[in-house]
């Protein structure tokens, strides 16, 4: 008989796809077509089987109706810059100067053309820290926001002003010793410290300035700005990094000699707790300590105003400014950054800096 059957569909095709047709009717009449009504939410597309179905969900979503958004919270939602959520999901942004490209990956917009405070760091290759700038002649460190804006340490124009001090900013600066090429000098249009920032009361609590140049800098791989992230991403950025980098041309060893070539130190995050315990200064929540309790590695004189830098998938983010210590790589005390998160807000609307999309 089920020979015959067989034998009656070949010789019969037309035959042989209309009893299909009954068939699959057959079964929807007895279990339902499951994707009716769509059951998928958030544009996902649904698969019907039997008794059951399957929705294909879009990027960012999940759940067994795609009713789940990928959340911030876990993995930073996958992106590689910033993770902002937007109702129920979570979208990718990238800092100013890059591109998204695949709703999680940045890239910089274009290629760019060629062209101390630290006690037992290492001399970094020329270009490996483009960011740093020096307030020049060398007493203070810096970092490029942007072609037209420094951020560094207050009390270095206070620093400055007292020494009737006249300074420029030299972007490009490897060897300070050497014309090596690509630096570059800028003189400053506008000092803005903090509103908050008052000498008299303390001289490094808000230790934070910007400062805009009178012409844009010619950027380059040896002069390149520095990330800056929102708030929570720096502060989750900074707190759970293994380690982030300090540079500067400041003095090798207390009261010792200042560096001729640029000096970088990988320091780590101290937790606020300890970092309190370990000093009588008052050390406030815009402040946050980092380095090594009784290892010979610290920022040192020369080095303020310098960027404390921290790496997330391949992307630089300022996440402190060298600001004060007691001595440099003394035993027990550690050193102390003004927190970049804290600023977020005045810097991005001083500066114009933004998120790209």
């Amino acid at each position: 008989m089920q020979r015959e059957r067989e034998e009656l569909a070949i010789s019969n095709p037309v035959k042989s796809v209309v009893l299909q047709e009954v068939s699959q009717m057959s079964l929807d009449l007895f279990y339902g077509d499951q994707c009716d009504p769509d059951p998928c939410q958030n544009g996902g597309q649904c698969e019907d089987g039997i008794s059951s179905y399957i929705c294909w969900c879009k990027p960012n979503f999940s759940g067994k109706t795609c009713e789940i958004g990928k959340q911030c919270s876990v993995n930073n939602g996958g992106c590689s810059h910033f993770c902002l959520m937007q109702g129920n999901r979570a979208v990718c942004r990238c800092a100013d100067g890059y591109r998204l490209i695949d709703r999680r990956s940045c890239e910089p917009i274009a290629e760019k053309k060629s062209d101390q405070r630290i006690v037992g760091g290492d001399e970094a290759t020329p270009g490996e820290i483009p960011w740093q700038v020096q307030l020049a002649q060398p007493f203070c460190g810096g970092s490029l926001l942007s072609e037209s804006w420094v951020i560094t340490a207050a009390h270095c124009l206070v620093q400055a002003k007292m020494a009737q001090r006249k300074f420029f900013i030299r972007a490009g600066e490897h060897d300070i010793d050497v014309d090596e090429g690509p630096e570059r000098d800028h003189e400053v249009a506008e000092e803005l410290p903090h509103p908050l920032y008052d000498f008299k009361k303390s001289q490094y609590n808000h230790d934070i300035a910007l400062l805009k140049l009178s012409k844009a800098v010619e950027l380059s791989t040896q002069r390149r700005p520095i990330c800056l992230g929102p708030k929570d991403f720096t502060e989750n950025l900074l707190r759970d990094s293994s380690g982030s980098l300090v540079s500067g041309w400041g003095r090798i060893k207390f009261l010792g000699p200042e560096a001729a070539k640029l000096q970088k130190l990988q320091v780590p995050y101290v937790d606020r707790t300890t970092c309190k315990q370990s000093s009588r200064e008052h050390i406030t929540r815009f402040m946050f300590c980092a380095g090594y309790r009784d290892i010979q590695k610290d920022a040192c004189q020369g080095d303020s105003g310098g960027p404390h830098a921290t790496n997330y998938k391949g992307t630089w983010f300022l996440t402190g400014i060298v600001s004060w210590g007691e001595e440099c790589a003394k035993d027990g005390r550690y050193g102390v950054y003004t927190r970049v998160s804290r600023y977020y807000a005045w810097i991005t609307r001083t500066a114009g800096i933004r998120m790209s999309t």
